[in-house]
């Protein structure tokens, strides 16, 4: 990297094994060996530094170390607690976790996570898709991958398409009952009394995620405003925490904007990363730092 630029890691879980064949098929979580390796790895040459520190680096426009780099999670998994932040805290290193309120509320799944667990349960089918005017035939873990690849391009960015009422109609195509909560190593989230254990701890900060973990950028003024509010008052009935810092779910350029930018700015929310690949410099706008996504 070039002097005073700086890279932003982001990781969703860490866990100790492996036994899918679809699901995590990304490597949204990541092996605990592997993610060991990785930062002992950046401990040779790189520099650790908080989420707070980097903001003030940028702010004051102050020199930064040579190789300065960042960890960060999204979403809300138990193992960020159980698995990452033990080895975390053993090698020193800052960290910051962001979490969507309704996920530790209520242990809830994100649409996606619910369509890698359907597919991983069925063995082969068919399915009709709203942008495609023939059936989707899957028989294998290469056709399935395939799939879930095409439901990724054509929904991510699509707000004409309701989530929910796609990802029922997927249950129902393939006669699975869509669950509710799951308690996988890939699927538990975190309680409270976790979140709150991570916030006390010196080298961890805590931010926000949205409260149901949908794109900002999908909604109406009435629903923005419900998202954001929701999850600063839960975090701060629950774990008495005062949000600075946000991330924005899903991340890419159409998941916020500058009104979005404008009412977490009006809460005192100071920095909220994206999940648009890239370095940063002293120059970027903490409102739309880049990041590296680890898998």
């Amino acid at each position: 990297m070039k002097n005073n630029e700086f890279k932003i890691f982001l990781f969703h879980g860490v866990i100790k094994k492996d036994e899918n064949k679809i699901r995590n098929y990304t490597r949204k979580h990541v092996l605990e060996k592997n993610f060991y390796k990785f930062l002992k790895d950046l401990k040779k040459k790189h520099v650790f530094l908080s989420i707070d520190d980097l903001c003030f680096h940028v702010q004051n426009k102050i020199q930064l170390p040579k190789n300065s780099i960042s960890i960060s999670f999204d979403d809300g998994f138990e193992n960020n607690y159980n698995v990452a932040a033990p080895i975390l805290d053993d090698l020193k290193i800052p960290t910051t976790f962001y979490f969507s309120t309704d996920f530790i509320e209520n242990n809830s799944i994100s649409w996606i996570d619910k369509l890698e667990f359907c597919l991983e349960k069925k063995k082969s089918g068919e399915i009709y898709l709203p942008w495609d005017k023939k059936k989707n035939y899957f028989s294998n873990v290469k056709n399935k991958i395939q799939l879930l690849k095409t439901i990724r391009k054509n929904v991510k960015n699509n707000f004409n398409i309701n989530i929910d009422n796609f990802v029922s109609s997927f249950f129902d195509q393939m006669n699975i009952k869509e669950p509710i909560k799951l308690y996988s190593s890939i699927d538990k989230k975190l309680n409270w009394k976790q979140v709150k254990k991570l916030n006390n701890n010196k080298l961890f900060t805590v931010g926000g995620h949205s409260h149901n973990h949908v794109s900002l950028g999908s909604l109406t003024k009435k629903n923005l405003e419900y998202e954001i509010s929701k999850s600063f008052s839960l975090f701060r009935n629950n774990a008495n925490l005062t949000l600075k810092h946000y991330s924005y779910p899903e991340g890419m350029i159409f998941d916020f904007n500058k009104d979005i930018i404008k009412k977490l700015k009006k809460r005192g929310v100071v920095s909220c990363p994206t999940a648009i690949k890239g370095i940063n410099n002293l120059a970027t706008d903490l409102f739309k730092l880049k990041r590296i996504m680890v898998s």
